[in-house]
């Protein structure tokens, strides 16, 4: 056989012309053999070995898979119920520098996390509380956005020591929480609450409403020695959840370190209690 100048075609060796291309074969020599298919042919390649379809499908599987483990992943919204009275300005200020250690943490766990924030001070002396909003949400999985929301948080007011914080847990408890997700709670106070207040009338109601709305996490951020702030516990009964020590002492930058820590501890106690 012989191999055609100008085509490649080949054809027989006593053709004159390419029975392809008509091009005069004279001058043509023969076509050389095909090379034996070896280890060589795949080292010489210019390019990847094209995907057969068994391997294309495996490859869709596997990115099917991968994108579906990660929409399948645990969920938290969690909304932080903040005192934001003088007294609380080492928190305020830590909760501003910690929240993104904080998502990391609990993202960092394999848990898609969402916060929000209420700031609260005593609604008896007509300081009303504030929700936060992160353009059309009231939660947020961007620290960066949580940040300069909070950015205008400051430590002023509160008058005498109770404070609104009742009212402001259910407040909380009427903010669109992603059915789909874990539904956590944090307070954060050193002061204990008005009871009554204008809302809410007694601790036991309040933690009868904490239980109807289905709170999956509730975490009391609290002086859990001081007996006047003891009252928050009975919030537990019935759903699970913790209380932490606030810390004391009026050096607000020891304070604001300390609190670090703890928000830190309370994202791992979050991650392993998110279902």
């Amino acid at each position: 056989m012989k191999s055609c100048p100008n085509c490649d075609a080949s054809n027989f060796d006593s053709a004159k012309f390419c029975n392809e291309c008509g091009e005069a074969l004279d001058a043509a020599l023969p076509a050389a053999p095909a090379p034996a298919p070896g280890p060589d042919l795949k080292t010489h390649r210019s390019g990847p070995a094209p995907l057969d379809a068994a391997r294309l499908a495996r490859s869709l599987t596997h990115r099917s898979e991968g994108l579906s483990a990660l929409n399948n992943r645990r969920k938290a919204d969690i909304m932080f119920v903040l005192d934001c009275t003088e007294s609380m300005k080492g928190e305020i200020n830590a909760i501003k520098e910690a929240v993104a250690n904080f998502v990391d943490t609990i993202d960092s766990d394999g848990v898609r996390a969402r916060v929000g924030l209420i700031e609260f001070r005593d609604r008896l002396i007509g300081e009303e509380h504030r929700v936060l909003s992160f353009g059309d949400s009231i939660f947020t999985s961007d620290p960066a956005a949580f940040r300069r929301e909070t950015k205008g948080l400051n430590a002023a007011g509160g008058g005498d020591i109770p404070e609104s914080s009742l009212d402001a847990v259910m407040l909380a408890l009427k903010q669109p929480f992603d059915e789909s997700a874990s539904k956590v709670v944090v307070l954060i106070t050193d002061a204990p609450p008005h009871v009554p207040d204008k809302e809410s009338r007694s601790v036991d109601a309040v933690a009868r409403a904490i239980r109807e709305a289905g709170v999956q996490q509730l975490y009391l951020v609290i002086r859990t020695q001081e007996p006047q702030s003891q009252v928050y516990l009975e919030l537990l009964e019935g759903t699970r959840g913790l209380a932490f020590e606030l810390g004391k002492g009026d050096d607000f930058s020891s304070r604001a370190e300390d609190f670090k820590r703890t928000l830190m501890n309370l994202g791992k106690t979050i991650s392993s209690a998110t279902r």
